[in-house]
């Protein structure tokens, strides 16, 4: 039987390492044929690429990995992968990762949509304040043979004949109303003061039953019949109403006004909806035939999460209805979220509305385009009372609402917590419950797993404050009220006399500060304190939950508020962790040495401020031989139990080479990075102190953040990279440093090259025309001005990879990649105009933080001078880079395409490079490539987004 090139290659696929698969050039080579024959074969075949399936190998140890320890780090995720025989990069890694959360939370979406509350998803608050609610009139709907009777309490303005119109929209999604079913609305304090008007109107009248009855007449209750009956204010029902209403609850049957012999029939979803205390305001043989009771929480007993996505979804709203677009200043937008609204949402609603109209005022008294609404705008009599003054941790963003734009995205709100910690404890501890809760978890067992939940979360806190400028509580004095941080030294003097041979570990403290402002905030706004575990930490933590009373009620005292219990269930936990010795070894010993007395007074500023002692500095006068230092570093070094290494910080000059020097006198691994400055050791001493990160993990984070570029910078080139492998002879070692290369960089070209060989730096100016080269890896450096140089050594597929990952970051091809990301592919789009494309993408990308406001109308100007149509139905906005803040670019594939320009062409890719100038020579291969009919056809035919992403990747291939 002959064997086929197919045949072949799926054999060698078959039977290669899957966790490192072989490339289209590897292949080739073993089989003695040209690279794109094996390309054109595999795509035939349909075998996905060697990334691809690599991909799909490493994703599958990442989840197994993840699900064992969820809190692993980065740096311990790669270690692992390397444990198991993957090498991959930290950059590959953290993008896998983000890539399993989008697919969790695809997957968690599309099981959403399968719920049966799928309509009430609809609703802000749906998985929230509301779930109590929307199972209530999910209950009410559902039950046989025409649900139950409903009435729906609450507060003015709290939405409820909203409410009522998603349980009709539900009954209709349930098929238990038919598609066209009525919904009646009826609200009965329109007609209050004539009682016998109100009762003609609702169940109708016979001719003749009063004056002016001239013919038979139905009612509101015949015209819903077979669907629902929905009455507001239904406590202005007058008793005779009330009672008539009897009839039809328990029999289906009633009669018009006037009638005696006649019963009509009718079939009706009952709701009522009332303000009033219903023990007080209906009679009580009314209310024995409502058996459902829905009340809808108040604006103010949402959280704030909520009361955001309502504010902004008003803001919308009001946008799509005059069709401008509005944007909010940051303050204003925390204004409305911390003022009082007697009102409720309601209020809230014509609030927003008054204020857009006196914008849209001042926006055609100063011809401006948009809406624009800062403190001159809401300066009206009134705004400002009731508005919450007390200071918080929660940061807000300008917002920008673009018309007829119908999506309210998470990201718009834009709220992240001022110093990056965790999320408060309320929001995980309710995330937790309601998610437990809607699993269908036992009470005992949730209690159980939210225990579990807690102690781990807690347990992190003494070794995970992410704050590097925040170490004391007088570094908060300025940021927090001033009587909790005075309440919390006080409190911190009393358990010292308590406990005086206990150190208190003050970053805990820190984090309760953090913790009481939230918490006196959310007891004022009256939202509820959820504690399941109250009892088990009474029981385990009872030293801690006594003091933890003190300080409740001396918190309690000095903000005129009541503490519930559960708060002082959580402050115990506090102190618990306050209390507890942190476990940590001297992993990781950073030195810092320079001319002159720099390195110590750096060194004293880092200590001071991390609240840390292990740091070091040396200092070198000026008149001292080197070798003396260096002898004296190398006596400190051994000094040191630095299980992990030292990372050594120097200034210039001879002292770059102490690394090397200690680690061939001492055997100690060691990391040196030259042109020391403060941040780069507080970001170092902080990762050392606080994390798991290994020497180099950190010392390759340092070289990242130190640089805005490598450290020698890499050409912005079209010409492909390379690497040039180089050894004494230009054969053993050379070659052997190509292989490993080649396990790891199977796109990059390497060349291997002798330092013997005459005319070195000729022979490198000489490969520098076909190619753009990345770095010189090798055992010799050949001291070439303008390249980088990567020494190698046996453990180079550990430690080598990341930094050679930075500089091809840098390398044109490596930043074109970082420029596209998967979120920023969208797919099916419906719009209609080219105005309305830029909007969108304009107003994403300001959302985002990518640019600024400005930014949107420099590419309308832009597209006023002249046509951005490309060709092939490519069409390449683009505004003016000073209004750039982060460089990205957007790719929208319209549903249908769009008039263009004045000459009828028509695009229906849209590829928005929203570029800084240092990176616009980063998409000169992008253009060329959009030049290409045949690579414009596949990006217009994939379905899906990672489809788009491996498509440009291939091209890039």
């Amino acid at each position: 039987m002959t064997v086929t090139l197919k045949d072949k290659i799926t054999a060698l696929i078959n039977a290669e390492d899957k966790k490192n698969p072989l490339t289209d050039e590897q292949l080739a080579v073993q089989l003695s044929i040209l690279r794109e024959t094996v390309t054109g074969v595999r795509k035939e075949l349909k075998i996905p690429n060697s990334r691809t399936r690599k991909r799909e190998i490493v994703k599958t140890v990442v989840s197994k990995i993840m699900a064992e320890k969820p809190d692993i780090s980065i740096g311990g995720l790669v270690n692992k992968l390397e444990e198991s025989g993957i090498c991959i990069s930290r950059t590959y890694v953290t993008e896998l990762i983000n890539e399993l959360k989008d697919m969790q939370k695809e997957n968690t979406e599309k099981s959403s949509e399968k719920q049966k509350n799928n309509i009430f998803s609809k609703l802000i608050g749906y998985d929230g304040s509301l779930l109590k609610s929307i199972k209530q009139g999910q209950a009410a709907i559902l039950y046989p043979p025409l649900g139950l009777p409903t009435l729906i309490v609450g507060e003015s303005g709290t939405g409820k004949t909203l409410f009522a119109e998603y349980m009709y929209k539900y009954a209709v999604d349930q098929k238990v109303l038919k598609e066209n079913a009525p919904f009646m609305l009826f609200n009965c304090a329109d007609y209050s003061d004539n009682p016998q008007l109100l009762v003609s109107i609702l169940y109708g009248y016979k001719k003749g039953a009063f004056t002016g009855a001239d013919k038979d007449t139905e009612g509101i209750v015949e015209k819903a019949d077979n669907g629902m009956l929905f009455l507001d204010e239904i406590h202005r029902l007058p008793p005779k109403g009330q009672e008539m209403l009897f009839s039809i609850l328990d029999r289906g049957k009633f009669r018009r006004m006037g009638e005696v012999e006649v019963e009509r029939t009718t079939h009706i979803y009952f709701i009522g909806a009332t303000t009033e205390n219903i023990e007080s305001s209906l009679l009580l043989t009314f209310r024995r035939r409502i058996p459902m009771i829905i009340e809808l929480p108040t604006l103010e007993d949402r959280s704030l999460h909520e009361k955001i996505k309502l504010i902004h979804g008003f803001f919308q709203q009001e946008a799509n209805r005059i069709n401008y677009k509005i944007l909010v200043k940051a303050k204003i937008m925390e204004a409305f979220v911390f003022k009082k609204y007697s009102g409720n949402i309601g209020q809230l609603k014509s609030e927003i509305q008054v204020t857009c109209a006196n914008a849209y005022v001042d926006k055609i008294n100063n011809k401006r385009e948009e809406i624009y609404i800062g403190f001159n705008e809401v300066l009206y009599q009134k705004f400002f009372y009731d508005i919450n003054t007390q200071k918080n941790t929660i940061r807000f963003n300008d917002a920008l609402f673009i018309p007829n734009d119908d999506e309210i995205e998470d990201s718009m709100l834009a709220v992240k917590n001022q110093y990056s910690l965790p999320r408060d404890i309320y929001e995980t501890i309710e995330n937790k419950y309601y998610e437990l809760k809607k699993n269908n978890v036992n009470v005992e067992e949730t209690e159980k797993i939210i225990w579990d939940f807690l102690l781990g979360y807690f347990n992190k806190i003494s070794l995970d404050s992410q704050d590097k400028n925040l170490s004391s509580l007088d570094d908060l004095k300025y940021l927090f009220d001033s009587s909790i941080i005075q309440l919390l030294k006080d409190f911190k003097d009393l358990v010292k006399n308590i406990y005086p041979d206990r150190k208190i570990n003050e970053k805990v403290l820190i984090y309760l500060a953090i913790h009481l402002e939230e918490a006196v905030k959310r007891i004022k706004f009256n939202q509820e304190i959820m504690n399941p575990n109250l009892i088990y930490i009474k029981e385990n933590f009872i030293d801690e939950f006594d003091l933890a009373g003190k300080l409740a009620h001396k918190l309690a005292q000095s903000k005129s508020i009541e503490v519930p219990e559960g708060e002082t269930g959580f402050i115990a936990i506090y102190i618990h962790e306050l209390l507890k010795l942190p476990d940590k070894k001297n992993r990781i010993a950073i030195i810092t040495i320079s001319h002159g007395k720099v390195a110590s007074e750096m060194i004293n500023v880092v200590k001071k401020m991390l609240n840390v002692d292990f740091p070091i500095a040396i200092d070198m006068p000026l008149d001292v031989n080197p070798i003396k230092i260096f002898e004296q570093v190398v006596e400190v070094a051994k000094s040191l139990n630095a299980d992990e290494g030292i990372l050594f910080f120097v200034d210039m000059g001879s002292l770059v080479t102490i690394g090397e020097i200690v680690h061939s006198r001492t055997g100690i691994q060691t990391r040196t990075i030259d042109r020391v400055d403060l941040i780069s050791v507080i970001e170092a001493v902080r990762k050392a102190d606080a994390s798991e990160e290994s020497l180099d993990n950190i010392y390759y984070d340092i070289i990242n953040s130190k640089h805005d570029y490598s450290l020698v910078t890499v050409e912005n080139s079209n010409k492909p990279p390379a690497f040039v492998s180089m050894c004494l002879t230009g054969h053993g070692v050379a070659l052997t440093i190509k292989d490993t290369l080649a396990r790891y960089y199977a796109k990059v070209k390497i060349i291997p090259m002798s330092i013997m060989d005459d005319n070195v730096k000729e022979k490198i100016d000489n490969i520098k025309h076909q190619y753009n080269i990345i770095a010189v890896v090798g055992t010799i450096n050949p001291k070439i001005k303008g390249l980088n140089f990567i020494p190698y050594d046996n453990d180079f597929g550990k430690d080598k990879r990341m930094f050679l990952d930075y500089l091809l970051q840098e390398n044109n091809g490596g930043l074109m990649h970082t420029l596209i990301k998967k979120e920023f592919i969208l797919l099916e789009v419906e719009c209609t105009s080219k105005k309305e494309i830029i909007n969108m993408l304009g107003k994403l990308l300001f959302n985002k933080g990518f640019v600024k406001f400005e930014y949107i109308d420099s590419v309308s100007g832009r597209e006023k001078m002249s046509s951005t149509y490309f060709r092939n139905a490519v069409a390449l906005p683009h505004g003016l880079p000073s209004f750039v803040s982060k460089s990205i670019i957007v790719f929208a594939r319209l549903k249908k395409k769009v008039v263009w320009d004045k000459n009828g062409n028509e695009a229906q890719l849209i590829c928005l490079p929203a570029i800084k100038s240092e990176d616009v020579d980063a998409v000169n291969k992008l253009f060329r490539i959009l030049k290409q009919k045949e690579k414009v056809d596949k990006l217009l035919h994939v379905q899906q987004q990672q489809e788009f992403l491996e498509e440009l990747s291939n091209i890039y291939e």
